[in-house]
């Protein structure tokens, strides 16, 4: 069996397929450069060795050797920090029609991304030597001139992702991760804006819902998450309305629903945080989905 720890590996593979992205990564994170994030598409992240502090959708916790995240599209996260001198990990980046193509009737391979407590994304420990086990195929990346070596890797990748979704319906090793920072306060208004994403969601509303200062609110939201708190709402309507325009398709339609007083300022916003204005998301939307993602 190939030793996972014993090796510094950057990029693994790229572009095996068009569906799906796998990393090895032994490096330094960079607090500085580790910017909170999301993608159209699942991400696995796998570590196999060392300690970090992650942030996902609201909390930060600390990951060690046999955690395992299932993180589900849209949802904000990132490493905020490294807190041993090794931090080895796996990202495997995945489309939902890969899922889809390879799903049956009686199993459903996005089954490990369903919504369970009011959380899509997840965390699965896992004993490292079998995590280490089932991971030891990325290290044997395809080659051309091996016939059928790519159609190995894959299914190599597809018992991985079985074994994730048995652990999930087994629920015997989900579990839900130590907060790190804990504010009640804010969680109740992560939680509020969620579930509230049509409003405006000002900080006049969330002084007179949660009875406390708008000073209070910006100082702790900011300590808490890591961003400020017009930030954060701006991040989670407009997540909201790629969701919703996958359905509607069209902005003229949804721009009320996630909670924005005028057309062209969504249009404005959209287009600054996503680079592309709502119609050339449908439209891409609406081709077979690909991966291309920076890994920092």
């Amino acid at each position: 069996m190939n030793d996972l720890s014993n090796k510094k590996v950057n990029f693994v593979n790229s572009m095996v397929s068009d569906q799906f992205e796998i990393y090895h990564v032994k490096d330094v994170v960079d607090r500085h450069q580790t910017l909170y994030h999301y993608h159209d598409f699942y991400e696995i992240h796998a570590t196999l060795a060392g300690k970090a502090t992650f942030y996902l959708d609201g909390n930060q916790f600390e990951i060690e050797a046999g955690t395992v995240l299932l993180i589900d599209r849209n949802d904000l996260h990132r490493i905020v920090s490294q807190s041993t001198e090794i931090f080895e990990r796996v990202y495997i980046f995945i489309t939902p029609e890969f899922l889809q193509t390879f799903s049956t009737k009686n199993t459903n391979l996005e089954s490990c991304f369903d919504l369970i407590d009011s959380r899509k994304s997840k965390v699965l420990k896992i004993k490292p030597d079998m995590l280490k086990k089932m991971l030891q195929f990325i290290d044997s990346e395809p080659s051309d001139n091996m016939f059928g070596s790519d159609i190995i890797y894959q299914q190599q990748l597809i018992q991985y992702i079985i074994f994730l979704n048995k652990l999930v319906l087994s629920s015997k090793y989900e579990r839900e991760p130590t907060v790190l920072m804990q504010n009640k306060r804010i969680e109740e208004m992560i939680n509020y804006i969620s579930q509230n994403l049509d409003h405006s969601l000002d900080l006049d509303e969330m002084e007179k819902t949660f009875f406390v200062s708008k000073y209070y609110i910006t100082r702790e939201f900011k300590k808490y998450t890591g961003l400020t708190y017009h930030k954060f709402v701006q991040k989670k309507k407009l997540l909201y309305a790629k969701r919703l325009l996958k359905t509607y398709r069209s902005s003229a339609d949804i721009y009320q629903k996630c909670g924005f007083n005028s057309y062209s300022h969504f249009l404005k916003s959209f287009k600054k945080e996503f680079g592309i204005t709502p119609k050339e998301y449908i439209e891409k939307e609406a081709k077979t989905q690909r991966i291309y993602y920076q890994n920092d």
